[in-house]
């Protein structure tokens, strides 16, 4: 994807021979670039994009697994209808805590 982060879910993956592991995947849109520059870029909010972003990626390009939790902000006044937003390493803190 020319160096960029994309989020993307993870369809399965298609194992084709010793050398080559490819994953089906759904992008999800880009940012939305007016909340990300509100947030001084630490909320990704993006839209679920379905079938209709369907690709296989080389499973070595995926570097990190997050979880896209729903929500529907508003966006200038407006609700901008259904998004997702990233969260990394959900539930480590209760995990954490547990352990202590």
């Amino acid at each position: 994807m020319g160096g960029e982060i994309r989020i993307m879910e993870i369809c399965f993956f298609v194992y084709l021979c010793d050398e080559i592991t490819l994953a089906l995947v759904s992008l999800y849109s880009k940012p939305d670039p007016m909340l990300l520059s509100v947030s001084v870029n630490t909320l990704w909010s993006c839209q679920y994009q379905g079938d209709m972003a369907l690709q296989f990626i080389d499973f070595k390009t995926i570097q990190a697994v997050v979880s896209m939790i729903p929500h529907t902000p508003v966006i200038q006044g407006q609700a901008a209808g259904e998004h997702f937003f990233l969260v990394e390493k959900p539930g480590l803190d209760v995990a954490m805590m547990a352990g202590t």
